[in-house]
């Protein structure tokens, strides 16, 4: 399975070198990874390695084997850049990465909520976007922090909150 870290967003300079938007918590350790898997739209992706990754003014350039002129890099531009699940870090007990909350049903003490849909980060906490069981045209956003969250439970793709259900209203 792939995990979704950014997208190219542009070329730099004439040696084939890419701009890319990163969507890593800390943007500069999208370039830790020795591989990306660059995809566009429903292809397969294919392996690039990663030569450099560093910070240029406001954003993010690499340079990738293989890709060595300005026309190497434009024909890359828009493309998601994945990695291998494998390939990303173990987190500490008690941690998880967005992409393992997504699709979790989120239960309180008195019944399901809804599914998570999607995380934002708004600067204090992330959030957790809920697609609304009762009422689908509107999602539940709640924060995901550890009074509110008290337990994930991947096995049974479940999350238990302590969120009233008068928020919902």
């Amino acid at each position: 399975m792939f995990i979704e870290l950014g997208k190219i967003v542009g070329v730099w300079g004439v040696k084939g070198w890419i701009k890319l938007h990163s969507y890593t918590r800390d943007r500069v350790s999208i370039g830790q990874y020795p591989q990306w898997h660059l995809q566009k739209k429903q292809e397969l992706p294919r392996a690039f390695e990663i030569l450099q990754c560093r910070q240029q003014g406001q954003g993010l350039a690499a340079q990738l084997k293989g890709i060595d002129t300005r026309e190497q890099a434009e024909g890359l531009m828009g493309l998601k850049i994945l990695i291998a699940e494998a390939d990303l870090p173990n987190l500490p007990a008690g941690e998880f990465y967005w992409h393992q909350l997504i699709g979790l049903e989120v239960v309180n003490e008195s019944r399901s909520l809804g599914v998570v849909e999607s995380m934002m980060e708004t600067g204090a906490n992330d959030v957790l976007v809920c697609k609304n069981k009762e009422n689908p045209k509107t999602d539940i956003l709640i924060p995901y922090t550890p009074e509110t969250v008290l337990v994930v439970d991947l096995e049974s793709k479940q999350m238990t909150v302590d969120w009233d259900p008068s928020f919902l209203e």
